[in-house]
């Protein structure tokens, strides 16, 4: 019924008569099950025919104010709104409804009220009792959580299932309310293998703001490896095990684990995919491919094996054989458009254009649509359809967003270039900076086909003319950065750093400028300004983990106040443990202290999660200096592969007096 608060409430609305009308002539609908529509939504009603009248007029009212309340953003009248429609209704979807605009407004007394509402409808609803406990656990009545965990479990018996739940109900809880939940579940029933693993999952989530992470991190192993005696093949806590020991970098172990399972499991899929997909995450492309050779003689329409044994050939640059494995993927369900593109891409490198062709046309949607098309277009062209080319890169479906367009019409542009003429290309540039006059990468197209690369002056004189027509704010900032960056890249490196002294005079204190500024100074050889830009910053920001690594490393590299710096490094490498450019950083930490095997370990580690030339030049001096010159000139090939122009990869062999080409 409408009490005088609800209809205070909805006087705030406003349209009023626009809503009395509806009512007058939804009061007059068919009691059964039907539809109900508002200007924003439709809703299936469930049987109101017990109803009166008036219930039925106070209902629509209720859905229609709410419905407007949330388009409106006011998702606290809506809440209230939806749990008067729903406590008249019974109607699921408008408690759901409810819940949605309650968690927006973070009224969690009103969850609790819709869960009621719920379990009053549906006493044994799985999702009903879940938003229950959570809603219990927001108030900290452990007790009664308790209570509806019991009746969860009734419901849920399958142990996969239960930590499915258990993990869902506790995300965003207070981690102490989340402890004392999870310990008196495991008094109840020290055996209740959902429940450690989900403590396991807690504990692993919590390590990241705690003082002491590796500790914590400790107990979700523990409680892992109690799930794991009770049921050795339970696969939510061999997931969350191979996942945290692959997170902390102990990788070996994870391999063993991983191992020592499938050895005991032959038969399970599950293991032998986990498996293979870490030996893979892991770059160990020749044991993944024995693994999934090894599956597949057996399971031969495992068509998740067949694609990680094909990315595998396709990381080695076997594309042949990746190209063969895709096309036996074809025609399958498994994830048909990613396929699509590789089995594209593959026979792409293997110059077998007409297969290249086929498979990139059927991409239609996705992630991977505009790559597609663009070598699509590419691969036209260079079979001299050229038509063709320019039209695939024109066809607005393949331009959902304005990045989008921007891509494609750098290709056309190309296209223009390099088949039709410069002058058409000139003329389809000018055109779309007229329409995109902010957009950078559409004027550094304009320096390319102009050759001003190479022209300092010029070219800072016609950015510096571009500059004029970017609105202060967010986009000058990135227009600046963009700048210095493109700038630097060409190794114009004082015109970079002049570029952002001037940025500096209008934001001085500006981070993202000092930060670039710094990193820019050390082709220029200016190690005393770059270590005080980012002791500065440092001092803006004493908490930015990135700058406390880039000033540890830089005081390092410079064998510089190595105590501090390594104090840096470490904070770094605490806070960020999975992070390759501290891992990098911790790394060359032990070659200037002498500790090259230890060095090797942490700048390897580094250059698997990121392949870098700056890593790989950084490995190759490890092992130059500790005597292996044959593996520290494979890694400096790999670093002038990765980037032949590598600032640190040049300097660092003409200290050493190696001549890379001729070794």
């Amino acid at each position: 019924m409408k009490s005088s608060k609800f209809a205070s409430k909805f006087t705030k609305i406003g349209c009023l008569f626009v809503v009395l009308a509806s009512i007058t002539s939804c009061a007059n609908q068919p009691n059964k099950s039907a539809e109900y529509t508002t200007p924003q939504k439709t809703h299936q009603l469930t049987d109101i025919s017990q109803l009166t009248d008036r219930e039925k007029a106070d209902l629509y009212e209720a859905i229609i104010a709410a419905d407007l309340s949330a388009a409106n953003g006011d998702y606290e009248l809506a809440t209230s709104y939806y749990l008067a429609a729903s406590r008249l209704s019974r109607s699921i979807e408008l408690i759901q409804l409810s819940v949605d605009a309650a968690e927006k407004s973070g009224d969690n007394l009103a969850i609790l009220q819709a869960a009621d509402i719920w379990l009053d409808v549906s006493p044994t609803d799985i999702d009903a009792l879940s938003l229950k406990i959570a809603g219990l656990l927001s108030h900290q009545q452990i007790n009664s959580a308790l209570e509806f965990t019991a009746s969860l479990f009734q419901q849920q018996p399958e142990p996969a299932e239960r930590f499915e739940q258990l993990d869902e109900i506790v995300q965003n809880q207070q981690p102490g309310v989340v402890n004392a939940y999870f310990d008196q579940l495991i008094i109840k029933d020290p055996e209740a293998i959902a429940v450690h693993t989900g403590k396991a999952s807690f504990f692993s989530r919590v390590a990241k703001h705690t003082r002491n992470p590796a500790a914590t991190m400790k107990q979700a192993f523990v409680h892992l490896e109690t799930a794991l005696v009770l049921q050795p093949d339970f696969m939510p806590a061999i997931e969350l095990k191979t996942r945290l020991l692959y997170q902390s970098r102990q990788d070996e172990k994870a391999e063993a684990f991983l191992r020592q399972l499938y050895s005991n499991y032959p038969d399970s899929k599950q293991i032998s995919q986990l498996l293979g997909q870490l030996l893979y995450d892991l770059r160990k492309y020749d044991l993944t491919k024995q693994h999934y050779l090894s599956w597949l003689k057996s399971n031969k329409k495992d068509n998740e094996a067949r694609f990680f044994l094909a990315a595998s050939y396709f990381a080695t640059s076997e594309y042949e054989k990746s190209l063969a494995q895709y096309r036996l993927i074809l025609g399958s369900n498994y994830k048909t458009q990613l396929v699509y593109f590789f089995c594209g891409n593959s026979a792409s490198q293997i110059k077998q254009h007409s297969q290249a062709i086929a498979c990139y046309q059927l991409v239609e949607e996705g992630k991977y649509l505009t790559r597609s098309k663009i070598e699509l277009a590419k691969l036209y062209a260079l079979t001299g359809k050229i038509d063709k080319a320019l039209a695939t890169v024109r066809n607005p479906k393949f331009a959902n967003d304005e990045n989008t367009q921007i891509q494609l019409i750098n290709i056309e542009i190309e296209l223009l270039n390099r088949y039709v003429s410069k002058e058409q290309a000139k003329q389809r540039l000018g055109a779309a900076l007229s329409n995109f006059p902010e957009n950078v990468s559409l004027l550094f197209k304009k320096i390319k086909i102009n050759q001003l690369s190479d022209k300092p002056e010029e070219l800072v004189r016609l950015l510096t003319q571009a500059e004029k027509q970017i609105p202060d704010g967010d986009k000058k900032q990135q227009f600046n950065l963009s700048v210095a960056g493109f700038l630097r890249n060409n190794n114009h490196y004082q015109q970079a750093v002049n570029w952002l002294n001037k940025a500096l005079k209008q934001l001085p204190d500006d981070k993202d400028y000092l930060y670039a500024r710094a990193l820019y100074k050390e082709p220029l050889g200016l190690y005393d300004e770059m270590i005080a830009d980012f002791k500065h910053l440092l001092s803006l920001d004493p908490d930015n983990i990135n700058i406390k690594n880039a000033l540890g490393y830089t005081l390092v590299d410079l064998n510089q106040e190595m105590e501090y710096a390594t104090e840096l490094i470490e904070q770094a490498y605490q806070a960020m443990p999975n992070n390759a450019a501290v891992i990098d950083s911790k790394g060359w930490l032990a070659y200037r202290k002498g500790l090259y095997q230890q060095a090797i370990k942490y700048l390897s580690a580094s250059f698997r999660m990121s392949p870098s030339a700056d890593v790989a030049t950084h490995i190759g001096e490890v092992y130059w200096i500790s005597g292996d010159r044959k593996k520290a000139l494979e890694f400096w090939q790999q670093a002038k592969k990765l980037d032949p122009e590598n600032h640190l990869l040049l300097s660092t062999i003409k200290k050493l007096e190696v001549e890379l080409d001729k070794e």
